[in-house]
């Protein structure tokens, strides 16, 4: 634990800004550029430079607005760290707490940055496996970027990460088993475009193997019973990346940006709007509706003149 005004090498430690499972993160200042940067120091210090390199070396290989920049990795007498971008923003899980339920333009807005992101780290043959609110930054100005690269791996040469890493309540039935792939991450996408909408996961338990069981049973309310104001289009893309088996889900995520992108064209993108659309020509309509017979004006949805008893 690094306190404030501490230095490491020429970067002084401003504050912590988080701290996870396998590091903590530090705002701190490049004394020499006068600039801020955000430091990443493992919590296992190991002797292993290899092992040491294996998030930095990763991280190196993207280059991406959606992705946080990794500057460089520095060791300074016995501490390892890494420098990467400071992003001056939130979570998107504490915006969630605060929020509860983000509306649908910028839940699309998100999952497509999102998306944007893990396409190209697909690109790249290396898949994130915790893919989570609390990994996602967004900026001061709207752009998100993903972060947390620690349980991240390259899938060349091989099928699957045979590691079980990653959040329960994000996880894909098959990552829970050692055998995440590329079709995970889109599984995890699934999960936080749902929990935008509905206010929680699709399956939420304190018991990772209940989360597991119910995964694998495909035990999933559709977010549109939870939150009836989401389009079906928009609850159908949810549900199609929340497939069990791995051959039904979206191959790519840039094929879900697609998709939503198909939506979007379509006359109720805005549904809301189109609504109060609606119910001002229904109104309109009403005002200029009178019985043939005896041309009074008629009430809404009737079938007969309440007046002279004519049908209509």
């Amino acid at each position: 634990m690094f306190l404030k005004g501490e230095k490491i090498g020429k970067y002084e430690i401003i504050r912590a800004l988080g701290s996870g499972g396998f590091g903590t993160v530090y705002l701190a200042k490049d004394t020499w550029l006068n600039k801020k940067v955000a430091l990443k120091i493992p919590h296992k210090q190991s002797k292993d430079l290899f092992k040491l390199l294996k998030e930095p070396r990763l991280q190196a290989v993207l280059n991406h607005p959606n992705v946080v920049q990794l500057i460089t990795a520095e060791k300074q007498g016995s501490i390892f760290f890494m420098v990467m971008e400071y992003v001056k923003g939130e979570t998107l899980e504490k915006i969630l707490e605060r929020e509860k339920i983000l509306d649908l333009k910028t839940a699309i807005d998100y999952i497509k940055q999102i998306c944007f992101a893990v396409d190209h780290a697909h690109n790249h043959k290396i898949i994130h496996r915790d893919l989570r609110p609390s990994n996602i930054i967004i900026s001061e100005k709207g752009v998100l970027k993903i972060t947390d690269f620690g349980t991240s791996t390259w899938l060349e040469n091989i099928q699957y990460a045979s590691t079980r890493i990653g959040s329960p309540p994000y996880m894909a039935p098959e990552q829970f088993k050692g055998k995440a792939t590329y079709a995970s991450d889109i599984y995890s996408i699934g999960c936080i475009f749902y929990e935008m909408l509905v206010g929680h996961p699709p399956i939420y338990d304190s018991d990772p193997f209940k989360i597991l069981e119910k995964a694998e049973k495909g035990e999933i309310t559709p977010p549109k019973l939870k939150n009836s104001s989401i389009p079906k289009e928009i609850n159908d893309i949810i549900m199609k990346c929340l497939e069990v088996k791995i051959e039904n889900r979206y191959k790519k995520a840039s094929h879900i940006i697609r998709e939503i992108e198909k939506y979007k064209e379509t006359p109720d993108y805005d549904l809301e709007l189109e609504n109060i659309r609606e119910r001002i020509r229904a109104r309109e309509r009403r005002k200029d509706e009178i019985c043939w017979n005896c041309r009074q004006p008629l009430p809404p949805k009737v079938k007969r003149c309440p007046k002279c008893g004519e049908k209509i």
